[in-house]
């Protein structure tokens, strides 16, 4: 006896949850007879009943849970209230909720609906007592919206500290065995900073792709620099600055070393004028 009354508060906690969490929307019976307003902290709203020795209609096509809400004009000794789904009748005892300018307010009755049911008939011999009919629309869980990042870096050979006049930043490195490869996205822009380990007398050379299509082919000075520096690095060229093709939407852009040189590069993203 004890277990079965946890299970049922369990069960009327789990329901008042649903209707609580959910968007209650009012129903209309098919056939409803005489009608009274009720006047509540809510609003002004109508209740129906049915005519004399009949039922009231729900069309409950697509809904599995419905909610009845009712009122009395005079005590009843035992209110009730019959659902009838596919011939099969539902007496539910009406509780006593609380009093209202003389009307007797009534518990909501929570009726499960089969799945198919197209409708059902609602049922009150006791002539004082009207209902209101509601179901529940649950609220669309609002799915959180990833960030895509502006710039995102895909491949890349390594990461190499540069300095200057005691201050840092990091560089991405390519090499003819490994590209660097980045995204742009929501429609930002970009530039590219870049130096190049200098070896010999032979032209450093990368190609940039921007979505698999070649649209340049960059070419480095063999000029030094002596102003910045990366530690492993004796001889590093003056920097160039690559100015990227505007971006509409999201692109995929890659340098390719095309001679036997380690490159270093930072994208920097452009402010949005």
């Amino acid at each position: 006896m004890y277990k079965k009354l946890i299970i049922m508060t369990l069960l009327m906690l789990a329901t008042a949850s649903f209707w609580a969490q959910s968007k209650p929307r009012v129903m209309s019976f098919d056939n409803p007879g005489n009608r009274r307003i009720l006047k509540n902290a809510d609003g002004n709203y109508y209740y129906f009943r049915s005519l004399p020795e009949k039922s009231m209609r729900l069309n409950v096509g697509g809904i599995d849970k419905i909610e009845l809400r009712s009122f009395g004009i005079e005590a009843i000794r035992k209110p009730q209230v019959v659902v009838i789904i596919d011939k099969k009748r539902n007496t539910f005892d009406l509780t006593l909720k609380s009093r209202l300018n003389g009307y007797y307010i009534y518990e909501p009755v929570s009726v499960s609906i089969p799945e198919g049911t197209q409708s059902i008939e609602v049922l009150c011999y006791d002539r004082g007592i009207y209902f209101r009919a509601f179901y529940a629309v649950a609220p669309n869980p609002k799915t959180p919206k990833t960030k895509v990042p502006n710039l995102a870096i895909a491949e890349h050979g390594g990461i190499m500290s540069m300095t200057h006049n005691s201050a840092s930043s990091d560089y991405y490195t390519f090499t003819p065995s490994q590209p660097l490869k980045f995204i742009l996205n929501n429609k930002c822009d970009a530039i590219i900073y870049l130096r190049v380990r200098l070896l010999n007398r032979s032209v450093p050379v990368f190609e940039l792709y921007q979505d698999g299509n070649l649209i340049d082919t960059i070419e480095f000075s063999l000029k030094r620099t002596t102003k910045y520096k990366v530690h492993g690095i004796n001889h590093l060229s003056v920097g160039k600055k690559v100015e990227l093709p505007k971006n509409t939407s999201n692109s995929t852009f890659e340098l390719r070393a095309q001679s036997d040189h380690l490159f270093l590069a930072r994208p920097v993203l452009l402010k949005a004028k």
